[in-house]
């Protein structure tokens, strides 16, 4: 390949792709020590009353890529009928506790600085925290315990749907499979995208071009069955108002809703939103 800048020929580095690390990797971990107590108590009070869940977020994505990120939130996804139980736990160690949207999240805070995010859905309500989430789960070692964190699959499948302005989740994506790509089980996470496939299609075809020499890490077959599929719809019948951007940005479409009088494709499709057709933009999150 010739750069395309210059147009000449691009040199060629030899690269190692990251691997998921294991519990005998050394890491560096940049957190206070107070940010450390706070998630420690959060994950131990839940594993000590038996709450099943995982971890994901910026822990999950050092467990996979080695990306160390400075934050002070702790996402732990749990099912929905187990939230309730859960912020009494941590209620009665100190956290104050909220439901901060039915769709998705609950809050509880140790400091008004340190806090862990009880979500239980994806912000537009697609990823349901459901079995599988706890099953698939990796082993993984925070702070000295032992947890589990989400499966990559999983954390694709929740992050490929943040395309906000201000937060695009696309990196993340890009990187859990340059780590994993290689071992993940495709067809689980094809599943998983089920009629948002075309989603799953964008994502790939960023990461191709994100890593024009690494393109194998994601297996031939679920390409070509994408773009066979790609190829082959054309336009929905009788959806002509639909808008299905809000799955992907609760701000960027809003006036599409506002102001050109599409329908909400959440409140539509997605059961957290109650399938009952009214237009509330503003539920929901990232």
């Amino acid at each position: 390949m010739t750069n395309p800048i210059k147009g000449e020929p691009a040199s060629v580095v030899p690269f190692e792709p990251p691997r998921p690390l294991t519990q005998g990797t050394p890491t560096i971990d940049h957190r206070s020590a107070v940010e450390r107590g706070a998630h420690l108590l959060a994950l131990s009070t839940l594993k000590n009353a038996e709450i099943p869940y995982v971890v994901a977020g910026a822990y999950a994505l050092h467990v996979y890529t080695g990306v160390y990120r400075e934050t002070k939130d702790l996402d732990i996804f749990l099912r929905q009928q187990d939230v309730e139980r859960a912020l009494e736990e941590l209620a009665t160690v100190g956290f104050k506790t909220s439901m901060l949207d039915p769709v998705w999240i609950a809050k509880a805070y140790a400091t008004d600085d340190y806090f862990a995010d009880l979500i239980f859905n994806s912000g537009n309500g697609v990823a349901k925290v459901d079995d599988l989430w706890i099953s698939r789960g990796k082993r993984a070692v925070i702070h000295g315990l032992p947890i589990l964190v989400a499966a990559p699959e999983e954390i694709i499948w929740s992050k490929a749907f943040v395309c906000e302005r201000e937060r695009f989740d696309g990196a993340d994506v890009n990187h859990v499979i340059l780590a994993c790509g290689e071992t993940m089980d495709w067809r689980h996470l094809l599943r998983r995208f089920g009629p948002y496939w075309q989603v799953l299609l964008a994502h790939l075809v960023m990461f191709r071009f994100s890593y024009p020499g690494l393109r194998h890490c994601v297996p031939r077959w679920i390409w070509e069955d994408l773009l066979d599929r790609a190829k082959q719809e054309g336009d929905e019948a009788g959806q002509e108002a639909l808008c299905r951007g809000l799955l992907l940005s609760r701000t960027q479409y809003r006036v599409d809703l506002e102001q050109w009088g599409f329908q909400d494709a959440r409140t539509l499709e997605v059961e957290a939103f109650g399938g009952n057709g009214r237009q509330d933009s503003t539920r929901g999150g990232r």
